[in-house]
């Protein structure tokens, strides 16, 4: 996966960010805010343009993903960021008041995706805040035929239920929608789950 997005790290720097995710940033922005919570992790971070912008507006951001090549985008920006595994953040436990993660569960295994959740609450402060958004709506696994990127990658999409019980052992739900957002393919049976969620 890392070779994978090592190899568009820069037509991803090139095309920016989807207008369509800053009305929830700041939405969990002014989550944070209102429970005076300062640090946040981005877990799947890219060239890092969601993470400058929580920076921009007074937030001490880590930024991490698994390309190096990405990460590298990450730090021009003027980001700490590190090279890191969703499946070992590496950092000690209540680290962060909050974490952002977009579009990257979805490339963790239904078998692994317990664990994974797991690590991510033991980073969070007690009552800190998780904002998931991830491609789903259907539970299906697999390197999907039409997946363009070399070498194609692993997804795993999940039901509304499932993503939602996947979430209940370690968070309390704050809110739960689904969109399509306007840049989506519309033969496409995916949409976007959009998930706050606190730690217990």
């Amino acid at each position: 996966m890392a070779v994978t997005y090592d190899g568009v790290a820069q037509q991803r720097e090139a095309m920016g960010e989807a207008d369509w995710r800053w009305p929830i940033a700041a939405i969990f922005l002014d989550m944070m805010r209102r429970r005076s919570l300062d640090s946040l992790l981005e877990i799947g971070a890219g060239v890092g343009f969601t993470s400058r912008w929580f920076a921009d507006h007074g937030v001490a951001v880590t930024a991490t993903d698994l390309s190096p090549a990405q990460v590298e985008l990450c730090r021009a920006k003027g980001l700490e960021a590190h090279v890191r595994d969703m499946y070992d953040l590496g950092f000690p436990a209540g680290t962060f008041g909050a974490v952002w993660m977009m579009n990257c569960i979805h490339h963790v295994p239904s078998a692994d995706t317990a664990a994974v959740l797991a690590g991510i609450a033991d980073v969070l402060q007690p009552g800190g805040l998780l904002y998931l958004g991830v491609w789903g709506g259907v539970d299906r696994e697999g390197i999907p035929e039409e997946d363009f990127y070399l070498p194609p990658r692993y997804f795993c999409f999940r039901s509304d239920a499932t993503l939602l019980a996947a979430v209940a052992d370690h968070f309390a739900v704050m809110s739960f929608e689904t969109f399509s957002p306007g840049d989506k393919d519309p033969d496409d049976d995916l949409y976007m789950q959009s998930l706050f969620v606190q730690r217990r």
